[in-house]
C-alpha cells in the first residue's frame, strides 16, 4: 500500500494498483507498473540500445574518473556517470548499427572551466608512459601549484585502463608510471584533465593521442 509524504501535499511513496510513488534526490516521482512488451523493439531502439551499450561499457570502469570530472555536472537530476553519457552520446560514438565503436578523440572524461594543463604531452620509453603538462600557476586564472592532475591510458584492444595510483600535482609537471607486462604492446588512449584541490573545479580533459607501446 502507498504512502503520502510529508501531509496531503507530500510526495507519494510505494504502490497503490497500477502506480508506483518514488522520490531520487528530493524530487518526487509517480510512474506506472512495467508492462511486458508486447511487440518487437523498433530498429531505431535497438540502435540506441547499442549506442548505450558501447558508451556505457568505456565509461563503468572509470566512474571514480567521472565522480570528478563531471561531479559538478546538474547534480539534482543526473549522477556523475549519466552526465557523463549524455555529454558523450552524441559526439564520441562512430559506426553503423549494430558495429559502432567510440571516437576516442572525442571523448571527454572532464568538462568545466578550471584552467587546463597548458603545454600537455605524453611519451612512451622502456615501459614507461610519462605524461607531461605546465607548471605554472596564476591568482588571476585561479590556478595554483596544488591543483589535483589526473592521467588516464586505455588499451582498447585488452579493454583495460591504467593510471596513476594516485594523483599528481601541477607544481610537478609530470608523472611516470609502469605499463603492466601483459599490456605492453598494441597502443593505449590517453587522456589529461584537471581539479582544484577540493575538486570544485575541473579543467576540461584533453585527448593525448594514441601511444603506441613496444
Amino acid at each position: 500500500m502507498g504512502t503520502i509524504v510529508n501531509g496531503a501535499n507530500g510526495g507519494f511513496k510505494g504502490k497503490a494498483g497500477s502506480i508506483i510513488g518514488s522520490s531520487w534526490k528530493s524530487i518526487n516521482y509517480i510512474k506506472g507498473l512495467y508492462k511486458k512488451r508486447s511487440k518487437p523493439a523498433s530498429e531505431a531502439q535497438m540502435m540506441q540500445q547499442e549506442k548505450f551499450k558501447t558508451l556505457m561499457r568505456f565509461l563503468l570502469p572509470i566512474n571514480f574518473f567521472l565522480k570528478i570530472g563531471f561531479g559538478r555536472k546538474n547534480t539534482e537530476k543526473l549522477t556523475p556517470i549519466n552526465a557523463a553519457f549524455q555529454f558523450n552520446l552524441d559526439k564520441a560514438i562512430t559506426g553503423v548499427y549494430p558495429d559502432y565503436t567510440l571516437d576516442y578523440a572525442k571523448v571527454s572524461i572532464a568538462d568545466g572551466g578550471l584552467y587546463g594543463g597548458g603545454s600537455v604531452g605524453v611519451a612512451y620509453d622502456a615501459g614507461d608512459l610519462t605524461f607531461t603538462w605546465s607548471t605554472g600557476d596564476s591568482e588571476t586564472f585561479e590556478t595554483f601549484a596544488d591543483d589535483m592532475v589526473y592521467v588516464l591510458a586505455y588499451h582498447a584492444e585488452k579493454d583495460e585502463f591504467i593510471s596513476t595510483p594516485a594523483p599528481s600535482t601541477r607544481a610537478l609537471g609530470t608523472v611516470t608510471f609502469t605499463v603492466p607486462e601483459h599490456l605492453a604492446t598494441g597502443a593505449v588512449h590517453t587522456w589529461l584533465f584537471l581539479s582544484n584541490r577540493s575538486k570544485t573545479k575541473v579543467s576540461k580533459s584533453v585527448y593525448l593521442g594514441e601511444i603506441q607501446l613496444i
